[in-house]
Parts: C-alpha cells; sequence; structure tokens
C-alpha cells in the first residue's frame, strides 16, 4: 500500500512538475510574440492561443499539488476556534465534498471533451487546433485532484500550517 500511495503522490508532484512547465512555455511565448511585435513588426499567429491553452492546463494540473500542500487559500476563522476533535471531522468532511466536487468535474469534463472530438470541434483561429486537445487538460487534471483528495482523507487528520511536502 505504501508503494500505491507513493506513486500517487509521485504522479500529482508530476502534474506540478507539468505545470510549472507549461507557466515557462507561456513566458517564453510571450517574450517570442512581444519580441516579433515589437523589433520585427510580424506577430504570430500562434502565440496568444497557446499561452491561452498552456495557462489552462497549469492550473488544471496544478490544483492537485496545490490540495497536497496545502497551498490553496483556506477561510480558518472557525477551524481556528473549535477543538481538535471536531477539526478532525471538518477535515475529513470538507476532503470528501472535494473528492465528491472532482469526481463531478472530472466526469463531466471527459464527457464534454469526447463530444466536443466527436462532433471534430477545432479553434476559430487560423491554427484550427481540435478542441478536445486543449480540453483534456480538465478531465486529466480533474483525475489528479481526485487522487490528491483521496490521499488526504487517507492522511486525515487536520493541517497545522506551514507545512509543504
Amino acid at each position: 500500500m505504501k508503494t500505491v500511495y507513493k506513486g500517487v503522490d509521485t504522479l500529482i508532484k508530476l502534474g506540478a512538475y507539468i505545470s510549472g512547465f507549461l507557466i515557462i512555455l507561456t513566458t517564453g511565448m510571450i517574450f517570442y510574440e512581444i519580441l516579433s511585435r515589437t523589433f520585427f513588426n510580424s506577430p504570430t499567429i500562434w502565440a496568444t492561443e497557446l499561452s491561452i491553452y498552456a495557462i489552462i492546463g497549469s492550473c488544471f494540473f496544478g490544483s492537485a499539488y496545490a490540495v497536497r500542500t496545502y497551498s490553496h487559500i483556506t477561510v480558518d476563522l472557525l477551524i481556528n476556534n473549535v477543538n481538535d476533535r471536531f477539526k478532525t471531522l471538518l477535515a475529513y468532511a470538507s476532503n470528501a465534498l472535494g473528492l465528491v466536487f472532482s469526481l463531478i468535474f472530472t466526469y463531466s469534463g471527459f464527457h464534454h471533451s469526447m463530444n466536443t472530438f466527436e462532433l471534430g470541434v477545432t479553434s476559430s483561429s487560423l491554427l484550427r487546433i481540435p478542441m478536445y486537445l486543449p480540453e483534456l487538460f480538465l478531465p486529466l487534471g480533474g483525475v489528479l485532484l481526485c487522487l490528491a483528495f483521496v490521499m488526504q482523507i487517507i492522511d486525515g487528520g487536520i493541517h497545522k500550517g506551514g507545512e509543504h511536502i
């Protein structure tokens, strides 16, 4: 079981690395677009669209890591004013609700991507990118998010704050 646990954690970290790579890629594409427009008066047809897709991908691939490392925004007014037993109960409840949301999100994202694939929808730009490709970021990131919430439930307990994996 420890091997599966570490494997899932590694998969979530891989999602974080992909997210970081996509952010660096976006930075490079935008930088190239700025240079191309400013110095050569020759804008690209691909930089803006691909940058948007990369940013979307980075959000969805990085969300699971944010859950695992407690890097997401939290409101802890209630948590700070209850006993440890109730904190634990609230942690389980919030992680279970997060898992339910993630399952619905993943299913809906997959269903939507497959419909787009079946219809053959492409982007309206000159690139004509098949839209199911960037839309696959949703269910792939959703699977990672589901795994992250399952891991949080397995870990149980409450977060003490300031800790990162």
